[in-house]
């Protein structure tokens, strides 16, 4: 059996902080990765687990990747190996060698199934940013919106102060030309 580490190592291992090495934990394990939890419910983290959660940094770092979307390729990618460590455990297990013939239609399943998944994620990733183009179309429409409205709020101040001011200038005006005997008028 591997050895069980404890978070603060994982944490040194993989140069991140405790609050980061939880939340990426807890996303894995909301995308049914399971981590090891003692009587007490605290993590600890298998050498496979460290691999795991490496990978899930590395795809992390990819352009256009979500934490979510890498979550989900991490759990993809984790299940691609299971399936090969099995598959190998078992072709050790059988006695006559395979098919040379197998094994590559073998491979390519497996590489069709896996351009297949990453279209399905190229497909989810342009889904994405056509939502965001338009959300961000929106908001420059509304922004360009704010700022014509704004520009009118000036325009129509600096139009009414002109208005007070000529107003007030008119009243000192008029009251120059009064006599000072018609001041109650």
């Amino acid at each position: 059996m591997s050895e069980i580490h404890s978070p603060s190592h994982v944490q040194e291992l993989l140069g991140i902080d405790s609050h980061t090495l939880r939340k990426y934990a807890t996303l894995l394990e909301g995308h049914g990765y399971k981590i090891y939890r003692n009587h007490r419910g605290h993590r600890g983290y298998f050498d496979k687990d460290i691999t795991t959660i490496r990978k899930f940094i590395e795809f992390t770092g990819q352009e256009g990747m979500t934490l979510e979307l890498s979550a989900q390729a991490v759990i993809s990618w984790n299940s691609e190996e299971n399936k090969n460590v099995i598959r190998t455990e078992e072709e050790t297990v059988q006695s006559p060698p395979p098919d040379p013939e197998i094994i590559q239609n073998n491979n390519l399943d497996e590489l069709l199934e896996r351009l297949e998944h990453l279209e399905q994620i190229n497909m989810d990733l342009i889904k994405h940013l056509k939502e965001k183009a338009v959300r961000e179309a929106y908001l420059e429409e509304k922004i360009n919106q704010i700022v014509k409205y704004v520009e009118r709020s000036e325009q129509l101040l600096e139009e009414r102060s002109k208005m007070m001011l000529e107003e007030t200038r008119q009243q000192i005006a008029a009251a120059h030309l009064k006599k000072w005997w018609k001041w109650w008028k």
